[in-house]
């Protein structure tokens, strides 16, 4: 999007075009508890002592053929969404007092305001809350998935199934990675630690949420939201173990954990311990080429370091105090490594890390008249150790240490402030500080340094609903459901100063089953304590391939903070459609436009190319000779930068066959035996077992069977950087990168497929993208070529059974049960990145197992609940 001069359009002017003409999404849900009123103009009845009769069966009939124009309003008196008016007059079509409500007038039915001399108002109460777990707010869930659904993923507990939803859950809105706030029972967590080793068998339900709803739990609008709602009561005891290893050999991994967890009565407790092992992966076992000065090199360095993991993780929770919910947690994780990065003097150099980490969260919620309150707070210490050989003989090793530490503390709270003629004007403001701290010590070559930061933040945001048009309360109905958001945030940091942000977005539903929203935000972020401060690291006889002579060379690089970092300027537009277009099937289509803007973004340092250089003269090093020796690779501030997408999505979830009556939506419980199926459910329930081999048996298979398909396709139409003030334009989609897989793909698809019936399932995920090039290398003599990036895709593969399930006769399955039996193949077809020039060369740094060592692994997991 660019005038025909070349120049960018201001974003005000962007922005405006696209809010103005286009606008987005609200949801049906109501806020907080309900009641639901029929109401019906009914003439007086004379008074008599004689009971009515019954009605004849004819009149039955038209008595329940009449409800089917009765329409249920809110407590406000605003029509419920036609959805609810279905379900509530199949409900209650039997209802005496409903039928006789209906009976004095037919055709449609509204409610009734003002009063009537010579008639009265008859109103028939229903009282409803919105379901258990529910989130803050009426943006709509863009996919919810039932247990059944859960399942047929076969994955193990929470992290497992965040991780295999893949893009679904994932933005591209954000400054880190792209993971999702994840709530639990629409409450915020404190860290996402505390409860991703929650099995998936006490999942009621999950939901996938937009960024937009962040704004409602004191987050910024740059990460989608999953709310998982655990069932109310639910016990398991249960013990893992995996072994994976790579078909071509090396390195190999050992794994094993336990966890208990019971939720009974609101409360929740669990505690987890994890271990895991692997091994290191060296050159020499991939046969990688070496220069021809270092025939031998590959045994002296490795690919990937071997790793040591311990993790302990524990949580309570309950109600302490009556009324507020209270949840603590606690975690300890311990970690070493060890790298070798090639010759020296006695041997290979090597590098060792170990790391100490320890975190103590707590959450409190509850309730203050109308408004909903939160107070997160968390105590985090990491510690690392690391020590570097040197290429010089007998010298001391060089040490870094560092040790960060935060402490924090944010409130929420969310209410509505007033009723407005279209449904409430609902606002949350989140109020929050912290203090970080960070020493730093490194000593290279006998000479120390010192770093000690420290950092005081407090913030302050505010979210406003205001809703502006609304079927369901006649305000502007041929509009459907139109709201608009407006959200500000100001956050004071004590080495950067004030920042702010601001935000707003329309949220529109035209019609049933279509959502849309628009949003725009501008803001600004500063710099981590990390990348400000960080110990320098100077890592020896690190591989490079120099772009402007293209020959590889060792090199020193320097890592560590760079305390000259700016805070940088973000402005991002988003356009989200999302439509369930047919009624009765789970098919989800969304479409959604991304475009961001930043001024000095915070990057890793680019790869050594020639523009790069030229950019940062001081950040390289060469010898008389002008062969490279040093990057000082620290990260940088760019001058800006620029990307617009587009991504669309199609999901398409159901059962492998016919099902009984009502059981469509899934909403289904497994547990491993009838003893913990009665201690699960609430007294009176009723238990259902059809005869094996029966035909409703075989209904019941279809119940819990499912067939999940997903596919994501996302256009990158832009994606530019521009290094320095006064500095070109360079696009990344077409000759330009900043890391060593090459630039951006213009184009991606990633898809999954999931089957599951009669205890088996299978799980397959493609990730492809388009290829890329690097154009105009110089090579000293003939002027410049190109390296090209192929495309490529990765193929994973799951297939799971759960014992019980293949092999139960009658109820009892003794020793399979709660068993799974997982086999996972890892990049099935063993692609690597390709990367050659126009004659076919490639760099000793490009060969396919630098950048891909690993290859093709193969994992078996067992998985037994007690």
């Amino acid at each position: 999007m660019r005038h025909p001069d070349g120049r960018r359009p201001t974003a005000d002017g962007v922005e405006a075009a696209i809010v103005g003409v286009l606008v987005v999404a609200a949801t049906l849900a109501i806020a907080g508890p309900a009641q639901a009123r029929v109401q019906r103009s009914v003439p007086p009845t004379p008074q008599t002592t004689d009971p009515a009769p019954p009605p004849a069966p004819a009149a039955r009939a038209a008595d329940a053929a009449s409800t089917r124009d009765v329409e249920f309003v809110d407590a406000n008196g605003v029509p419920l969404s036609e959805d609810k008016q279905q379900n509530l007059r199949a409900k209650f079509k039997d209802d005496p007092a409903l039928q006789q409500a209906t009976q004095s007038s037919p055709g449609p039915v509204r409610p009734k305001t003002g009063s009537d001399a010579e008639g009265r108002t008859r109103d028939i109460v229903v009282s409803g809350r919105r379901p258990r777990g529910s989130v803050i707010g009426d943006i709509p869930a863009a996919q919810t998935f039932n247990p059944l659904d859960i399942r047929a993923y076969g994955a193990s507990d929470i992290g497992e199934l965040v991780q295999a939803l893949g893009p679904q859950v994932g933005s591209d809105r954000g400054r880190a990675d792209n993971a999702p706030v994840v709530l639990l029972n629409g409450k915020r967590v404190s860290s996402f630690l505390e409860i991703s080793r929650i099995p998936t068998e006490a999942i009621e339900r999950m939901e996938v949420f937009p960024e937009e709803l962040a704004l409602k739990y004191g987050y910024r609008a740059d990460q989608k939201v999953v709310n998982i709602v655990t069932y109310e009561r639910f016990a398991s005891k249960l013990v893992r173990a995996s072994y994976a290893a790579p078909t071509e050999g090396g390195r190999d991994t050992k794994a094993s954990g336990a966890s208990y967890l019971r939720i009974a009565r609101g409360a929740r407790f669990n505690v987890d311990v994890d271990y895991d092992r692997s091994g290191a992966l060296r050159e020499s076992d991939r046969g990688l080429s070496q220069p021809t000065d270092m025939p031998g090199a590959g045994a002296f360095r490795t690919l990937v370091p071997a790793t040591d993991r311990f993790t302990l993780t524990g949580t309570a929770s309950g109600e302490l105090v009556k009324g507020v919910a209270s949840t603590l947690n606690g975690r300890f994780e311990a970690g070493s490594s060890r790298s070798l990065l090639g010759p020296g003097p006695a041997g290979a150099l090597a590098r060792d890390v170990d790391t100490r980490s320890g975190h103590l969260g707590g959450v409190a919620d509850g309730r203050i008249g109308q408004w909903q309150w939160s107070l997160v707070t968390n105590l985090d210490r990491t510690t690392s150790n690391t020590a570097t050989d040197t290429v010089i003989a007998g010298a001391a090793r060089d040490t870094a240490r560092s040790v960060a530490t935060l402490a924090d503390a944010t409130a929420v709270f969310t209410g509505a402030i007033a009723t407005l003629p279209a449904g409430p004007l609902s606002s949350n403001l989140q109020v929050g500080g912290e203090m970080r701290d960070l020493q730093a010590a490194s000593r290279r070559s006998g000479i120390g340094q010192v770093t000690d930061l420290a950092r005081d933040r407090a913030t302050a945001q505010a979210n406003l609903d205001l809703p502006l048009a609304s079927r369901r309360g006649k305000v502007l109905g041929r509009l459907g459901e139109l709201s608009a958001n407006l959200n500000a945030a100001v956050e004071t940091i004590s080495d950067v100063g004030t920042l702010r942000t601001l935000g707003y977005g329309l949220n529109w539903s035209p019609a049933a089953g279509v959502n849309l929203i628009a949003s725009a935000t501008d803001e600004q972020g500063a710099p981590t304590l990390e990348q400000l401060g960080a110990p320098t690291v100077i890592t020896p006889n690190t591989r490079a391939f120099d772009f402007s002579t293209r020959t590889v060379v060792d090199i020193t690089r320097i890592f560590g903070g760079n305390p000259s970092l700016r805070s940088d300027h973000r402005r991002v537009v988003k356009l989200g459609v999302n439509a369930r277009p047919f009624a009765g099937r789970d098919l989800t289509l969304s479409v959604e436009y991304v475009r961001t803007r930043i001024d000095d973004p915070i990057v890793s340092f680019p790869i050594a190319l020639p523009a790069v250089e030229a950019a940062f003269p001081d950040r390289f090093l060469r010898d008389a000779g002008g062969r490279l020796s040093q990057i000082d690779a620290r990260p940088v501030n760019l001058r800006r930068s620029a990307q617009e997408q587009i991504r669309w999505g199609i999901n398409f979830v159901r059962p492998l066959g016919a099902v009984p009556p009502g059981m469509q939506s899934g909403q289904a419980r497994f547990v491993s035996s009838e003893a913990d199926l009665s201690k699960a459910l609430p007294p009176g329930a009723r238990i259902l077992k059809p005869e094996p081999g029966s035909a409703e048996a075989r209904r019941f298979e279809n119940v819990a069977s499912r067939l999940i398909l997903s596919i994501y396709y996302t256009l990158t139409t832009i994606d530019t950087v521009t290094l320095r003030d006064n500095g070109p334009e360079l696009d990344l989609l077409d000759g330009f990168a900043t890391g060593m897989r090459g630039g951006s793909p213009r184009h991606k698809i990633e898809t999954q497929a999931s089957v599951f019936k009669r205890g088996l399932g299978a799980r397959i995920s493609t990730n492809w993208q388009s290829g890329s090039v690097v154009r105009g290398l110089s090579d000293g003599t003939t002027g410049g070529r190109d390296l090209r990036f192929a495309s490529y895709a990765i193929v994973n593969a799951t297939a799971f059974a759960n014992l019980a399930d293949l092999f139960r006769k009658g109820s009892d399955a003794g020793w399979m049960t709660g068993l799974r039996l997982s086999l996972t193949v890892n990049n099935v077809f063993n692609r690597r990145p390709v990367v050659a020039d126009e004659t076919g060369f490639t760099p000793l740094t490009y060969q396919p197992d630098y950048l891909d060592p690993i290859g093709r692994t193969i994992n078996l997991s067992l998985r037994k609940v007690l």
